[in-house]
């Protein structure tokens, strides 16, 4: 039975590649120094005798350092493989962990309905890591108020000549605060609501990417930077708690890649004539997706969960408000 790969399988294969590679590397530099040597004295030499044998040494350094580049190119190429086995590797378990995140958090939706069916109904906020790892990564928070802030910082020194002073401004992410409590059911029970802050905390200590679903606004990319609570009145079934998130964004590489060859286009004289297009629009035009009807209670974040579509690019198909989807409307899912 074949032995199953692992990330540490791979990343040994792409050092020990890259350790041969390295040292045919310094072994072809060092011989072809060699080489570079020889032929010096064999331009210096004087008499035919030292010609001769000069010229027998170029011959088998010759040998020796072409067998040496060979070697490069081939552990160069073993060591390129190994680097594209690790990331093509890489990219099947995020694919994998994608996946099992989406389908622990359809576990996750089921069980917190059942657990506070009422908290569901009133859409009470809940904070959920982007990658759950268990059906207990959760938390529901009885808020009593949320708000919601957007800062912009203003230069306060000139930039150009010219220019008035506060002319640039760097605006900083949307910061949502959160006042409340954990618990507010008979079933909740202070150990497990300590937890429940707990979790939070680590979430927040971690700077573990989480989403923000119900109460008046959603986040589907946030951190938790603040959190806090109270017990100094300890309740029978609560925990005062108030938090702090803000919305976060993935970089995107402003990189580039300059091509090796430069492109040249061939003029064609114009004979008038207009040039003829392959194809049609209709055998041109893209695949459509999958439609269904908005029903009640529907939302995009429930889309995702069925469907595995981002919510960003659910927005950017339809359109419609997140808390506003259109009952009877027809809406692209996939």
């Amino acid at each position: 039975m074949a032995k199953k790969k692992t990330l540490k399988s791979y990343e040994s294969q792409v050092t020990k590649a890259k350790g041969a590679y390295n040292k045919a590397n310094r072994i072809y530099i060092s011989n072809n120094k060699k080489l570079g040597g020889l032929k010096t004295k064999r331009v210096k030499a004087k008499t035919t005798a030292e010609k001769n044998s000069l010229d027998r040494k170029i011959k088998t350094a010759t040998r020796v350092t072409n067998k040496a580049k060979g070697k490069v190119t081939k552990t160069k190429g073993d060591y390129n493989k190994a680097k594209s086995n690790l990331a093509s590797f890489k990219k099947s378990q995020a694919a994998e962990r994608r996946k099992a995140a989406l389908n622990t958090k359809k576990k996750i939706i089921t069980k917190m309905q059942k657990d506070k069916p009422g908290y569901w109904k009133a859409k009470r906020p809940f904070v959920i890591p982007k990658y759950p790892r268990s059906v207990n990564s959760y938390v529901y928070i009885d808020n009593t108020t949320e708000s919601e802030t957007v800062t912009t910082d203003l230069t306060t020194n000139s930039i150009a000549p010219g220019q008035y002073v506060n002319h640039y401004t760097q605006t900083s992410p949307v910061q949502r605060q959160i006042d409340g409590k954990l618990g507010g059911s008979l079933i909740s029970e202070i150990k497990g609501l300590k937890e429940q802050f707990d979790s939070l905390k680590r979430w927040s200590t971690n700077g573990t990417e989480v989403e923000l679903h119900h109460g008046q606004r959603q986040s589907n990319h946030a951190v938790l930077t603040s959190t806090a609570s109270n017990f100094d009145a300890p309740r029978d079934n609560a925990v005062p708690v108030s938090i702090a998130i803000e919305d976060v964004k993935w970089a995107k590489s402003e990189v580039s890649k300059k091509s090796k060859g430069k492109a040249t286009t061939k003029k064609e004289n114009n004979t008038g004539k207009k040039a003829e297009t392959k194809g049609t629009r209709k055998a041109n035009k893209p695949k459509a997706g999958k439609y269904l009807t908005i029903k009640k209670g529907d939302t995009y974040w429930g889309y995702h969960l069925s469907f595995g579509t981002s919510i960003a690019k659910l927005r950017s198909w339809n359109g419609f408000p997140d808390n506003k989807l259109p009952i009877g409307k027809k809406i692209r899912v996939k």
